[in-house]
Parts: C-alpha cells; sequence; structure tokens
C-alpha cells in the first residue's frame, strides 16, 4: 500500500510545470544586528513566501514583476515592510524592532503550550501541525505526541497527566465545546470534530490554566478562530476516506466561510482490511457542515458565530469477549455545535467580551448492550459567558467574568423493560484575575473563581496563584498553583444526581530555556491532588474517592539547516506520571488502567524546498497499563506489555495550490496491547482465560489530496 502511494505522489509531483522565477535575497536581524532565524518573509497580497535560515538570511523566488511590498515579521518583533521593484530588492538588510506593546502580557508559561499563534507564521505552523507523523492529519493526535500528554487507549481521546479524557475540555473561541470527538466502533481511535485549519491559535494547556475555564480537573485545549479572513478563496480535498470541499467570501467589513466533508470508509477497508467485510452492516459513513460568519463593526470590534453539525452511521458486528451471541450494533449519532461571540476594545482599553454557546448531542443505538436493546440519549449544554479587562498601568491589569452552563441529559434503554433517567443541572461562575509586574522580571497572576453547582447546591471557591520569573532573556522560571473541580460524568449522574463536585488541586514548577530562536529545553514537575471522586459500592454512587497524580515532564527541541533548501527538526519528550485513585467500584487507591508511567517520543522532520517535500518519522513508546488478573491475588495486580509504534508521513507541495500528505500509522505492525477481558466462569482446572484488548485495526493509512482552487494563497489547505 505505502508503495502505491508513493507512485501516485511521484507522478503527481514531476507534472508539476516550471516557471522562469526572479530572487529577492538579504538578512533579516533584530536590534543587535543579530540574524533571526525562521522568520516570516512574504510578498503582500500574493502566494509568495519563505522563511530565514539559522543565520537569518532568505532567498525568495517569486514570479512577480515590477512593484511589490515585501513583508518580514517574527513573533515578538513589529513587522517590516518595503516598497519596490522586484529587481531592486536584492541584498537587503532588514532590522526588526521589538514590539514593546506586547512586553505588559506575558502569560506564565508553566503547564502551558502554544502549538500555534495568530501570527504571519500561521500558514507553516498549520501545516506542521497536521503532518506531523502519527497526527493522521488530526488535532488531538497530534497534541498526543507533546510533553505531558499519555498515549492513549483504544478510544484515542487526548488524556493528560494521569487524569481521563473526560478530565481534558475543548473550547473554541472561549466557549466549551461539549462533544469535541466524533463516535466510531469500539476500540478504534476517534476523531476530533472540527478541522484544525479553521483555528488562529491553538493553546494547549497541561495543567494550572487560568480560573476562566471551568469543569476540568486535568487540561484545557483553547481553540481560537480568525477575527478577519480577507482573501475569498474555494478549495476541494479527496482523501483515503473521504471527500470535502469549502471557501470563504470576503468583502470590506467581514467574510463568510463554509466547509462540507463527507466520509465513507467502506472503500478503504474493503481495500486494506478486507477480511473485515463480514463485520459490518453498513460501513461507517459521517457527514459534516461548518460555517462561520464575520463581521468587523468598527475599529477593534467583532461580531462572529460559527456552526458545526455532523451525522454519523454503522451497523457492525460485536461479539463480546467469550460469548457466542454476537449483535449487530447499528449506531445513528447528530451532532450540532453553535456559537456566537462579540468582543471590543474600547478607547480608554477595555477589553470587552459576550458569548453563547450551544451544544447538542443525540444518539440512537440498537442491539447497544444485548441483541434487539435499543439505548438513546439526548444531551445539550447552553453556555453564557461576559468578560472585561483592562490594564491600568504598566504594573497592573484587572479581569473579571461571570458565566453560567445550563445543562440537559436525557437517557432511555429498553431491553425486556424500560428504563427512563434524566439530570438536569446549572454551574454559574464568578472569576477576577490580576496581573502585577512586579518588576521587569517577576510577573504575577493572582485570580480565583467562585462556583456554584446546583446538583448538590455547593459552592466553591477556587483560587490560583502563579509566579513567572525570567532569570535571562532566554531562561525562565514559572510556578503555578490553583484548584479546580468538575461534575461527574452523566453516566454516573443518572444514578445520583446530588454527587458532589469531583476536584484536583495542582502544583505545577517550570523551568524553559530558549536556547536560540528553534532550541528549547523544558521541565516540568506535578503534582495533583483528588478528592470527591465517584465511587460504586453494591451499586449505590458516593462521593468518597480521592488520590494523587504526580510526575515530571522533558521535552528538547531543535532544528538545523542542512542546506539552503533543507533542514531538519526535530523534538524528544519524555513524561513520568505515578498515578493512584480511589474511585469508581475500586475501594482502595489504585493505579488506574488509563494511565501509564513512562511515555516518550521521538519527532523527526525533515525539509526539502527543492522537491518540495516535508518527510516526518514519529516514534512514540509508553509503558504498560496495570489491569486485574483475577488468578492473582490483589487488585490491578498485572501490567501489560509496553507500546510502541513507528509512524512515517511524507507531505508534497506539488503546487502552489495542491498539497498531496500521505501517513502509515504503526508501519511495524506491532500489536499493542491495552488491557484484557477476562472470562466470568473459571475452566476446569480453576483459572480465568484471558482475551487482550488491542485495536480493531492496527494500522490506519491515509493519503490526501488538498487543492486551492482559487484565492491568493500558497499552500494553505484551509478553506475558512
Amino acid at each position: 500500500m505505502i508503495l502505491r502511494l508513493t507512485l501516485i505522489i511521484i507522478l503527481l509531483t514531476i507534472s508539476v510545470r516550471a516557471f522562469s522565477q526572479s530572487q529577492i535575497q538579504g538578512y533579516v536581524r533584530d536590534e543587535n544586528s543579530k540574524g533571526i532565524a525562521f522568520a516570516n518573509v512574504y510578498i503582500e497580497n500574493r502566494v509568495d513566501g519563505t522563511s530565514t535560515d539559522e543565520n537569518g538570511h532568505f532567498t525568495l523566488e517569486t514570479e512577480e514583476k515590477g512593484s511589490v511590498t515585501l513583508i518580514a515579521s517574527f513573533v515578538g518583533y513589529k513587522p517590516f515592510s518595503i516598497t519596490s521593484d522586484v529587481s531592486k530588492l536584492n541584498n537587503l538588510t532588514i532590522n526588526l524592532k521589538p514590539d514593546l506593546t506586547n512586553l505588559n502580557e506575558v502569560v506564565v508559561t508553566a503547564g502551558s503550550f502554544q502549538l500555534k499563534g495568530g501570527s504571519n507564521l500561521e500558514k507553516k505552523n498549520a501545516i506542521d501541525l497536521v503532518t506531523a507523523a502519527g497526527s493522521e492529519g488530526d488535532l488531538y493526535k497530534s497534541i498526543t505526541n507533546l510533553p505531558g500528554a499519555q498515549i492513549s487507549g483504544t478510544d484515542g481521546k487526548l488524556q493528560v497527566r494521569g487524569g481521563s479524557s473526560y478530565e481534558t475540555q475543548t473550547y473554541i473561541d472561549e466557549m466549551h465545546v461539549m462533544s469535541p470527538y466524533t463516535s466510531m466502533p469500539a476500540n478504534t481511535a476517534v476523531r476530533g470534530r472540527h478541522s484544525t485549519f479553521i483555528f488562529d491559535a491553538i493553546n494547549f494547556s497541561t495543567g494550572g490554566f487560568s480560573p476562566e475555564y471551568t469543569q476540568s480537573l486535568s487540561s484545557v485545549l483553547p481553540l481560537s478562530t480568525k477575527d478577519e479572513s480577507t482573501i475569498t478563496k474555494i478549495g476541494a480535498s479527496l482523501t483515503s476516506v473521504g471527500l470535502g470541499t469549502g471557501g470563504t467570501k470576503s468583502w470590506d467589513k467581514g467574510s463568510a466561510s463554509f466547509d462540507v466533508n463527507y466520509t465513507n470508509l467502506e472503500p478503504y477497508t474493503k481495500l486494506i482490511f478486507p477480511d473485515e467485510k463480514p463485520d459490518w452492516d453498513k460501513y461507517y459513513q459521517g457527514i459534516s457542515a461548518a460555517n462561520q460568519l464575520r463581521f468587523k463593526l468598527g475599529d477593534k470590534t467583532y461580531l462572529k458565530t460559527y456552526f458545526t453539525y455532523d451525522k454519523t452511521l454503522f451497523k457492525k458486528k460485536e461479539t463480546p469477549a467469550f460469548s457466542n451471541i454476537d449483535r449487530k450494533l447499528d449506531f445513528d449519532e447528530d451532532n450540532l455545535y453553535l456559537n456566537s461571540t462579540f468582543k471590543k476594545r474600547f478607547s480608554n482599553g477595555i477589553n470587552y467580551f459576550a458569548g453563547v454557546a450551544y451544544s447538542w448531542n443525540k444518539k440512537n443505538i440498537n442491539n447497544a448492550r444485548v441483541p434487539n436493546d435499543l439505548f438513546k440519549s439526548d444531551e445539550s449544554e447552553l453556555h453564557l459567558k461576559t468578560k472585561a479587562e483592562k490594564r491600568f498601568s504598566g504594573l497592573y491589569k484587572l479581569g473579571v467574568g461571570t458565566e453560567a452552563l445550563i445543562r440537559k441529559y436525557e437517557m432511555t434503554y429498553l431491553d425486556e423493560k424500560s428504563v427512563e433517567r434524566k439530570v438536569n443541572h446549572n454551574i454559574e461562575g464568578l472569576f477576577v484575575s490580576n496581573d502585577f509586574n512586579l518588576s521587569a522580571k517577576l510577573l504575577l497572576n493572582a485570580s480565583s473563581r467562585i462556583e456554584y453547582a446546583s446538583l448538590d447546591k455547593s459552592f466553591a471557591l477556587l483560587p490560583r496563584i502563579a509566579l513567572n520569573y525570567n532569570i535571562k532573556k532566554d531562561i525562565v522560571l514559572s510556578a503555578v498553583a490553583g484548584k479546580y473541580q468538575q461534575t461527574s460524568p452523566n453516566e454516573n449522574l443518572i444514578y445520583n444526581n446530588h454527587l458532589s463536585q469531583e476536584n484536583t488541586t495542582q502544583y505545577i514548577l517550570s523551568a524553559q530555556n530558549t536556547i536560540t530562536n528553534y532550541r528549547v529545553f523544558r521541565v516540568e514537575v506535578y503534582h495533583k491532588k483528588y478528592n470527591k471522586l465517584t465511587t460504586i459500592y453494591d451499586d449505590f454512587y458516593h462521593s468518597d474517592g480521592h488520590g494523587y497524580s504526580q510526575g515530571v515532564d522533558l521535552m528538547y527541541k531543535d532544528g538545523f539547516r542542512t542546506g539552503n533548501k533543507q533542514s531538519l527538526e526535530y523534538m524528544l519528550s519524555y513524561s513520568y506520571n505515578d498515578s493512584k485513585r480511589k474511585y469508581a467500584e475500586y475501594n482502595e487507591k489504585i493505579m488506574p488502567p488509563f494511565t501509564t508511567k513512562h511515555n516518550a517520543s521521538v519527532i523527526l522532520r525533515y525539509s526539502n524546498e527543492k522537491l518540495k517535500s516535508i518527510i516526518g518519522v514519529t516514534n512514540r513508546f509508553a509503558s504498560g497499563r496495570a489491569y486485574h488478573n483475577p488468578n492473582l491475588p490483589g487488585v490491578m495486580n498485572e501490567t501489560t506489555p509496553a507500546y510502541n509504534s513507528l509512524d512515517i508521513s511524507w507531505t508534497v507541495l506539488a503546487h502552489k495550490r495542491l498539497i498531496i500528505y500521505a501517513s502509515a500509522s504503526n508501519i511495524l505492525g506491532r500489536t499493542n496491547i491495552y488491557g484484557y477481558d477476562y472470562n466470568p466462569n473459571p475452566n476446569t482446572s480453576g483459572r480465568y482465560e484471558a482475551k487482550p484488548i488491542k485495536s480493531y485495526q492496527n494500522n490506519f493509512f491515509f493519503i490526501g489530496f488538498f487543492w486551492t482552487i482559487s484565492g491568493k494563497v500558497a499552500y494553505d489547505p484551509a478553506t475558512f
């Protein structure tokens, strides 16, 4: 299969025409005349762009003639522009000046990663993020390569620092997303519902996040869409699992974008895994549609509305371990997400934000647990939020806000008898943030949240304090301590809707050494203390669970040019986690089956501008997971074999309007085991037989063609 994909890419690549081009050359330097590596250099309103090498030198090839405007930019510096005839733009020396307006807006770095920022590096970073080997073009899979994120189980959801996937929450434009993942059959990895390319900023917090974000015990993933999209464009995609199209219409004071995608795994499964055909009555199908409207109502005043809907269908044979009874799992899901946000910066320096978001999910599952049963669920959430912030001086900034979450959940289970349950509840919060610039090197954030939960009629004070100290320009020490809480999942609340809010107290220490613009070393240690976790004894649900999660995360990334048109980047990450908790049906503290003590990854990325290729290699490792073996004394008394996956990817920038991306996961074909199912009845020798829990498919192969049909953009697969 990989050979076929390779031949397709080669045939398409060699068909690209060559054009006569002019060259623009020069250097980009900082205020000390030191070269800035990886600065962005491009021609305004054109598709031509490049980046500087480790010495700050750049060569930009363009087909443009006559007068153009050349722009150079880098994060933390003011953009530079020059307008001249192309023939005169040679041997340039561009000196960028620091953007002093950002010096008072430094964010405490402990526990946070900025994967993609709203700067001119956007297009390059978007491609970097989803073309990393092992990401399979999915946002959440790409994040699992970062330190702090653990190798997920068979469902593929994001897990952070000893927490379950439920403990990580997603926000879009500061509004909560109730259901961020698609649904898939058992032991099959899910994907994110929202395309990576629609976001202007992607941040990932592994802990210690602002009290503005609620209902999360471990981490948050805030995503931001563009305030403005100034280019009208249309694009289309064809992949091994589906097709899509979308585009943006831009006008003077706003823009409208749409994106439609259809997924059908039947051709892919029949070609790659033909032996699975008997398992499917209806292969996995999904259709999704997204739309965003953006309006610029005045100077620094924006109104945005984002809408997405998707539907998932499949019918697949499921056979429980040690059972001869097959059932045809008939799955039908509808999911909707809508948010509308308004933000404005007033002339007196006040930044104001207001937002409303509505999430809705409905499932109908026939043969859900046993043949001829029916499970139905209907879940919704309304999120209301408003906040304001103002910097009163170079030494102090104040932020205040309030929000409410209104949640409803209903479920029906029909078998020999009918069971109906529902839970309706509200969460209301008030948060305050104080930023103090104690000195040029020392920043302090003291913030707090007061939250009311209607389920147990409780008020909670959730304080947070954070320090950020710059020892030198390139060495930063950070510390965060904060308390957070989260409502127990619906599957628990339907049996006891008076459960207490689960909570955790987090402590994080971080050190980061930015040796160069692209060489970074980072170490973080953390400790989380859990309380009021949900427990289950004799079919009764309680809130007396507790536990801890602690460890250390390490990251080193570097890169260098191997030639004028080649570069090699790599990242090494390692995470150690020690986690135990008393929760669910366990009446003592155990290592949860979703955690792994050791996680490591090596990510390589080779770029060759002459060949228009980006080659990625990722090797991921995790130690075994704890599981319970009834043949041995004790609880959670065994560990699975270690996890390992070697993934590769190849991105071909075949043309400024065509990107080809191919990837293959677990190319060595390793069978990774996530636990074991045991026969409830012993055999004749008195032992309980076991069957391993593993992914439904050991490998995943993907190839995608992304066209920009119209619009003045280059190497940009986004239609938004």
